[in-house]
């Protein structure tokens, strides 16, 4: 096995840094990684120069977004937000409500677009925000029933964390196969309190789910469109995102 260590160490800043809301300093950071503070320095400097850091005045270091710009080169991704985003759009003014369009990524869950609600106020989640990849949170529930066995059993595990828990797993294995019966799935959110998550998957040529659209979606006074018309245009939304992207016939 060949091995980079300065690369490595790389790797290692920006991994740790990814998981950091408010940034680490330099000795924390060298700390975390069981390194010499001036090792650190000359990775951290060389990361910054390039522009994948950013050296906030507290002296913290964080991420900044040139990863993201580059996912967003990448051309599966880019194809996926050309064929997504103008259908997004419209599903927002069709429901009032906003829309976000998320990704499996290093055992997370990544926005990777998103469209605010038309109405002056509403609930959203911000573009670039990742979550961790677990049971209680609709688009990763969404994201496992719709993939091959073999892979879907890996992702049990890394939503289970702990797969000894075998009446946990037996739950999720319920929750997925009733995904795949209705092919959407409709909870309320984990995060706010009023807030019901509506989620679909989205598929490629290859009949996997690649992503997954969910419709955070918030009563108000003023907005008469009920959640199961909300719904059927979530539903409506991923077919046609899903045949742009040359889904198969039972997809779309």
């Amino acid at each position: 096995m060949y091995s980079a260590p300065a690369l490595e160490k790389g790797l290692d800043i920006i991994e740790l840094l990814a998981c950091e809301a408010t940034g680490l300093t330099q000795v924390v950071i060298a700390q975390r990684l069981e390194r010499s503070p001036t090792e650190i320095f000359r990775m951290l400097s060389v990361l910054e120069r390039r522009g994948y850091l950013n050296r906030h005045p507290d002296g913290s270091y964080r991420l900044s977004l040139r990863l993201f710009e580059l996912a967003h080169q990448h051309p599966p991704l880019q194809r996926l937000l050309n064929v997504a985003l103008p259908a997004m759009q419209e599903l927002t003014q069709i429901t009032r409500q906003s829309t976000h369009l998320v990704i499996h990524f290093a055992n997370r869950i990544l926005v990777v677009a998103q469209v605010d609600s038309p109405e002056p106020m509403g609930f959203g989640v911000r573009l670039g925000a990742n979550f961790p990849f677990r049971p209680d949170r609709v688009s990763s529930c969404v994201l496992s029933a719709f993939q091959p066995e073999s892979v879907q059993e890996e992702l049990i595990a890394a939503l289970l964390e702990d797969g000894s828990d075998r009446a946990k797993a037996t739950r999720v294995r319920t929750t997925l196969a009733d995904i795949q019966d209705k092919g959407f799935y409709m909870a309320q959110s984990d995060t706010v309190s009023g807030v019901t998550d509506l989620c679909a998957p989205v598929f490629d040529h290859s009949d996997v789910a690649i992503a997954a659209l969910t419709v955070p979606y918030l009563a108000q006074r003023d907005v008469s469109v009920t959640i199961t018309q909300v719904q059927d245009a979530l539903l409506a939304t991923t077919r046609q995102i899903s045949t742009g992207l040359g889904a198969p016939a039972h997809r779309r």
